[in-house]
């Protein structure tokens, strides 16, 4: 009886496969996961120039095109890039991500990628995320944390690197404070010797003749520093420019000078230059208009750049100390709501930026300024003067630039050689300049 019962299931399972493997061979190959197969995926570390992600895979036809789809954490958007191929059977594909074409690749960069390949009979394939860390090949840094801060440094000085993580946590606590605003995410810190090693790290072939950077802000969650000057301050200068960002991350931001003036309030002494370029432009009533602070120019400019960073340092403790740190909280809050600069002023302290410009003026002993009056002839001419301009972008990919808003690169730098003519007009003293691109 068993045996009758299951003879008949027999057959039908027979003949099922039968039918399945007929008509398996008949149909063609349409799954590209079965068909493409990756043998390798290794990125190249070209430090200072960039990466170069590459991917070897094996494919059934020649390959049609090879994108890699690639987005630098915490700022940047997703971008993508055709790679170039070479091979037909085994096929390797390469690109480069070049720092400074559009983007930085600064050492402690997070670039999350992944590989889209097609093949010519349709064959496709999407690798799995995977991340790389960039690094700066040339030295072995051992790291120093506390309260989500990390401070990478080499050369074994873990004294100075405590120091600088002391002056890292502690501006993010008071700056914070003073912005109500909270730091949540991992802050990194590069501690270099000089100007000069830190100078690959953060722009390949960017420096000009004459200017030592010392500090720089790329992406609002990495500060990099140089032991050279004041390092501690220069730690919380950009430090400060990491919780500003975080304060007012919105459509519109804080005016520049406003941005920098709250670095500047930020430090316990003001950089080599600052304070002395500002007392003589009291003296002689020639400090900037609120529209020179406005320009770009006003802050890149050796003639200009003490008196610049000294005044914004100025009046924005002026703000604090006049009407208070909520006051100023409200300010920051309403700027990142997406209010223009008079609009946010006059919202908060019932005065636009003319009105501040005076009151500021009032309190340094100066008479107030007509609202149809710009700087005086030699300021504005000063203001006008020209400014290196950025990397401009290249490579002919579809990149990003860091931060969807428009990421600040806020830079310190020392001007180390100076003409005659501005070395005379500013009795012989090097000037410290930020300058913002």
């Amino acid at each position: 009886m068993t045996n009758r019962r299951t003879r008949p299931w027999i057959a039908f399972a027979a003949c099922a496969a039968a039918v399945t493997l007929a008509f398996g061979m008949a149909a063609p190959r349409s799954s590209a996961q079965e068909a493409i197969t990756v043998t390798d995926d290794t990125p190249v570390n070209e430090f200072p120039r960039g990466v170069t992600f590459n991917v070897e895979f094996q494919a059934p036809a020649s390959a049609k095109e090879v994108r890699l789809r690639y987005e630098l954490a915490p700022d940047g958007t997703g971008a993508s890039a055709v790679a170039q191929c070479n091979g037909t059977v085994t096929v390797t594909c390469s690109h480069t991500l070049i720092s400074g074409a559009g983007i930085f690749v600064i050492p402690g960069a997070n670039i999350t990628y992944h590989w889209e390949i097609e093949d010519e009979d349709g064959n496709q394939l999407t690798t799995e995320d995977r991340l790389y860390v960039h690094e700066d090949t040339r030295f072995t840094f051992e790291t120093v944390a506390d309260g989500g801060i990390t401070v990478y440094y080499h050369s074994g000085r873990l004294a100075q690197a405590q120091a600088v993580l002391g002056a890292a946590v502690e501006t993010i606590a008071t700056v914070g404070q003073l912005e109500q605003t909270q730091i949540e995410f991992p802050v990194k810190v590069f501690l270099y010797q000089t100007a000069e090693e830190m100078q690959p790290a953060i722009a390949p072939g960017g420096s000009g003749r004459g200017v030592s950077i010392l500090g720089e802000v790329v992406y609002s969650d990495t500060a990099m520093v140089s032991a050279e000057g004041d390092t501690l301050d220069i730690t919380r200068h950009e430090i400060a420019h990491i919780v500003t960002r975080e304060a007012t991350k919105g459509p519109f931001g804080v005016p520049d000078w406003m941005n920098e003036g709250i670095s500047v309030f930020s430090q316990t002494e003001p950089l080599s230059g600052h304070d002395s370029s500002l007392d003589s432009a009291i003296r002689r009533d020639r400090v900037l208009s609120f529209k020179e602070l406005n320009s770009s120019a006003a802050g890149g400019v050796a003639s200009t750049v003490g008196l610049y960073y000294g005044q914004a340092g100025s009046i924005v403790r002026y703000l604090v100390e006049t009407y208070g740190e909520a006051k100023f909280a409200e300010l920051l809050k309403t700027f990142k709501e997406g209010s223009t600069d008079d609009k946010a002023f006059e919202a908060v302290y019932g005065f636009d930026q003319l009105g501040l410009e005076n009151e500021w003026r009032a309190s340094v002993g100066l008479e107030p300024r007509e609202a149809s009056a710009t700087a005086t002839p030699r300021a504005t001419e000063e203001a006008r003067a020209p400014v290196t301009p950025p990397v401009s972008d290249g490579g002919g990919e579809t990149a990003s630039s860091p931060g969807d808003d428009g990421l600040p690169v806020v830079m310190i730098a020392v001007i180390v050689a100076l003409s005659a003519l501005a070395l005379a007009a500013l009795g012989g003293l090097a000037i410290t300049i930020m300058r913002k691109t």
